[in-house]
């Protein structure tokens, strides 16, 4: 067998986005449990913004840079006036009129310019952002630690990637609005201070104001936006809910539910929504009484200033345009805070997946070979609940000869297929360990041990053809090996009648196809890759009687290439392997 590399994608910088989440590593410790997705983050929604953001450093300088810029050249409106009201008092020539004129006129030109720049770099930024964020996400979620998912939906929770967009659109509207506010404000705040030592007083009193606008009336911005947020979700959480399970919500007293949750959803949002709009609007309200205060009192102190003969008529002109950009940015600037709650909001709940824990990292390799693999489950103990009075497994045993096939039977919550899982390597013993080749699992590279294992239980077709969800990606498994797969479970002619046979597309969770063909494509799935160990959990248990023997017999011949491991409730499928083992509800040891 040809073992696959494990490949980092080529779009992005892997550690760039690691620092958003809490965990900050890429593997789980032996003993460290699964974060939550809703909690226990330690890194605040500013930290995890700027983990997304500093890769960008250099573009986010040059936008810095060009707003500077703009706001220098933005000057130029105030600077003209001045000097036109000045030399027009003196009885000016018309030539420097025009040449007034022609540097207000390349002034705003160049601050034109500039503002184009400034957006192709941010129109350039959004996308790289987009860029990493999905390769990084496509990279991290195949490799999350089972055990994440035990409480939580794992496609709800992807659902916040939709918050890339939202980084994208405020993130956006901050570069290129609420940086040029910030800078043409203190711009203008200097100039007005050159003029004269009232005016920068007035200067102290605006930036007062400021401080009291951003940091006492917006403390709980943050805060009410990420409630806002998380009770959106939630709404979307059930509505998803709702698509999912169409038939269930058909049944008397299911549209009643349907609406009653979602109503109860919704006042949970509104209310959420109420309380960070108090905060918003606060914000503007002030902004726009401090806007009225502001060009009303530079009007009468400039006045007074022009008749004590202090400033020049034209000083006061300029003053009063300066004011006006000013404290017209104020108003603007409640709709900036907004996108600013909406941005940090949008980090946080990006960071709900980057918390996603990842699978343990090891560093041994299964050797290669072509012969069935052996394996051994030795005094294998395992609860979900650490604590709990009674475990699953309890100082389970059971060995596996090379080729041997294996029936485990039992009853439900027995824990046959937890057994699976541990195999696998999806999920860590309180007690024990399982050996494959005389190999510790929990020493093996996953990559590694899963190009030697297949483990088929339930349904996972996701949206591709039936070649993707047979090939996988695996670069060994080509048209001939998965036609040969499809032959072996009885399921090739069927898919070579429609009319686009092997390219055939098919939705999530295999629509196009019966339940039993799903089952059978999931199988051929595993046979595909001539696994040396072959993991069934119950998947033999749902195929037809009208094709069971094909099937059978293409897993259980004596001359298959793998040892075989098989969860079962039918005693036909056990009576055919060459041993069965009963697993019993809170029974110690097994067989051995």
């Amino acid at each position: 067998m040809t073992t696959q590399r494990e490949h980092s994608p080529i779009t992005f910088d892997r550690g760039s986005l690691t620092a958003i989440g809490s965990a900050g590593s890429d593997h789980v410790g032996e003993d460290s449990p699964p974060h939550s997705a809703h909690g226990g983050h330690q890194i605040s929604p500013l930290a995890r913004l700027w983990s997304l953001l500093k890769t960008e450093r250099r573009d986010l300088i040059l936008v810095v840079i060009y707003a500077i810029g703009v706001g220098i050249f933005s000057l130029a409106t105030p600077l003209t006036a001045m000097a036109v009201v000045n030399t027009a008092a003196m009885s000016t020539l018309y030539q420097q009129l025009i040449v007034f004129c022609a540097v207000l006129f390349i002034s705003l030109g160049l601050g034109a310019f500039l503002r184009a720049l400034k957006t192709v770099i941010v129109e350039y930024l959004q996308q790289r952002v987009f860029v990493r964020v999905v390769g990084d996400l496509a990279y991290r979620l195949p490799r999350v630690d089972v055990r994440a998912f035990d409480r939580e939906h794992g496609p709800e929770l992807v659902n916040r990637f939709f918050d890339v967009l939202t980084v994208q659109k405020a993130g956006a509207t901050l570069l290129l609005d609420g940086v040029s506010i910030v800078l043409q404000t203190l711009i203008g705040l200097i100039l007005l201070a050159v003029y004269h030592q009232l005016l920068l007083g007035f200067d102290l009193l605006l930036i007062a104001g400021l401080i009291v606008l951003v940091f006492v009336l917006g403390r709980g911005g943050v805060a009410t936006s990420i409630r806002e947020s998380r009770a959106k979700y939630a709404v979307a959480g059930w509505l998803q809910e709702l698509a999912r399970h169409p038939t269930a919500f058909k049944v008397d007293g299911g549209r009643t539910l349907a609406l009653e949750r979602a109503d109860r959803l919704t006042q949970r949002y509104l209310e959420t929504r109420q309380d960070h709009f108090r905060v918003v609007f606060r914000q503007f309200c002030f902004a726009l009484g401090l806007q009225v205060a502001a060009s009303t009192a530079l009007l009468g102190l400039g006045g007074l200033l022009v008749i004590q003969e202090q400033l020049t008529l034209g000083q006061l002109v300029a003053a009063e345009i300066v004011v006006t950009l000013v404290v017209a940015s104020f108003s603007k600037l409640g709709k900036q805070l907004e996108s600013y709650y909406d941005l940090l909001s949008a980090a946080e709940k990006l960071g709900h997946l980057i918390d996603l824990p990842l699978e343990r990292s090891g560093k041994v390799a299964l050797p290669e070979s072509s012969k069935p693999a052996a394996v051994r489950v030795r005094n294998l103990t395992f609860d979900y609940d650490d604590h709990a009075a009674r475990p699953i497994l309890d100082d389970f045993n059971l060995s596996l000869a090379p080729g041997e096939r294996v029936a485990i039977m039992g009853p439900n919550g027995a824990g046959k297929s937890t057994l699976i899982d541990l195999i696998f390597g999806l999920r860590r013993p309180r007690h024990g360990h399982v050996e494959i080749d005389d190999f510790d699992v929990r020493d093996l590279s996953l990559n590694s041990l899963r190009d030697h294992v297949a483990v088929v239980k339930g349904v996972e077709v996701f949206e591709g053809t039936v070649l993707d969800n047979v090939s996988m990606g695996r670069s060994e498994v080509g048209v001939a090996e998965v036609r040969e797969a499809l032959k072996a479970v009885g399921l090739l002619d069927a898919v070579l009648k429609f009319p686009e046979g092997l390219a055939t597309p098919l939705g999530t969770g295999g629509q196009t196809l019966s339940l039993g063909q799903v089952v059978r494509l999931m199988l051929a799935r595993a046979l595909a890759g001539r696994p040396r160990l072959l993991v069934l959990d119950e998947t033999l248990d749902n195929i037809g009687s009208h094709i069971r023997e094909t099937v059978l017999n293409a897993v259980l011949r004596p001359d298959r290439p793998w040892t075989l491991l098989v969860v079962t409730h039918d005693n036909e499928v056990a009576r055919l392997c060459d041993r069965s083992v009963t697993v019993n509800l809170f029974e110690k040891g097994g067989a051995r």
